[in-house]
């Protein structure tokens, strides 16, 4: 299915959704996710692999801002939201029918093996950024990587991309708070990353709306994640705050693209659609009189007025001017 390189676009976004495990377990809820997310202008889906066994203590209770919870530990949530590598095939497969990429990210160094073969590239939550033996196992597949940097300062991130192939990484700013905050999303840096480790920087982000995300694009953002659920039948997910639907997404693509058009570029010139207005809005030299052959130029014979012509002298050299005299009769009101 191709590699990373055309994700990076200086004028498209590349847009996941993050499905995760929104499916509530469920195979019929995770492909609806699937065709939704094509129909709202996403570019990824992406899931979570994991084991219940593997990922988390038996006694380690479920997370406070998780909703509509009816698990005391995280263990037994797990187990009822994990899919199997069977139906990790399927999804594998609905996803390529409905030309849309496939992306996983998997909690344990078993399973990358086992999926490479599916993924356009691999996801690593931010959780598990120094979790050395999934990175190392990943690197080994030769597959580009999209790497959350949540919870991490600069040295864990640059400590963490030893064990990776640096050419194959995107780094995303994110913040691991579910929602975050607008005052927390810290968009700035997203540049700051991109200028100290020199690879692309995206956004996972993980704020209610969808405001946040279309921000990232002014700060350069050119992969964004976004939690995703179906229009209906997952209210119950653990990241429902902070999830948008397709008709969400539908709106996201059409902000994101008028954004990547704000942007523009950098060139020193007068616009095209400005001309109009520079011709009308500008001034150029005028006589304010009738000023006779041989006359000096004073301050009371000349005058600047709208409209700006192309030709004669100058609005900035009204002052070199001044003293000078006339090489021939200029009626009143005469261009300069």
């Amino acid at each position: 299915m191709g590699n990373l390189r055309p994700m990076i676009s200086k004028n498209k976004v590349y847009l996941i959704a993050e499905i995760g495990s929104a499916h509530l377990g469920k195979m019929s809820l995770a492909l609806k996710a699937i065709k939704e997310a094509k129909k709202g202008g996403a570019d990824c889906v992406k899931f979570q692999l994991f084991d219940e066994k593997t990922i988390v203590h038996p006694k380690l209770k479920t997370l406070s801002y998780i909703k509509f919870n009816k698990y005391k530990y995280q263990i037994d949530r797990f187990k009822k939201m994990k899919i199997s590598l069977v139906k990790v095939n399927k999804l594998y497969k609905y996803s390529r029918k409905l030309k849309i990429d496939f992306c996983i990210t998997p909690f344990d160094p078993w399973y990358v093996k086992k999926i490479a073969k599916y993924v356009k590239f691999f996801k690593i939550a931010s959780g598990d950024l120094n979790y050395i033996p999934l990175l190392k196992e990943i690197k080994k597949t030769k597959k580009k990587v999209v790497l959350s940097t949540g919870m991490s300062n600069y040295q864990n991130i640059k400590n963490s991309l030893k064990y990776l192939d640096k050419k194959k990484v995107i780094l995303m700013h994110c913040v691991s708070k579910y929602p975050t905050k607008i005052l927390d999303i810290n968009l700035s840096n997203i540049n700051e990353l991109k200028n100290f480790f020199k690879v692309p920087v995206g956004f996972s982000d993980h704020t209610s709306g969808i405001d946040a995300t279309i921000a990232s694009v002014f700060f350069g953002a050119r992969i964004i994640e976004k939690h995703f659920v179906p229009f209906s039948g997952a209210t119950k997910s653990a990241d429902y705050p902070l999830s948008v639907n397709f008709k969400d997404l539908i709106i996201l693509r059409k902000k994101m693209k008028s954004a990547l058009s704000m942007i523009g570029n950098k060139k020193d010139k007068v616009l095209k659609c400005e001309k109009y207005g520079e011709k009308n809005l500008k001034r150029s030299i005028y006589s304010r009189k009738k000023i006779l052959k041989g006359e000096k130029f004073t301050k009371q014979n000349l005058i600047c007025l709208r409209p700006y012509k192309n030709k004669g002298v100058k609005i900035e050299k009204f002052y070199n001017l001044i003293g000078r005299k006339a090489k021939k009769d200029i009626n009143k009101y005469q261009l300069i």
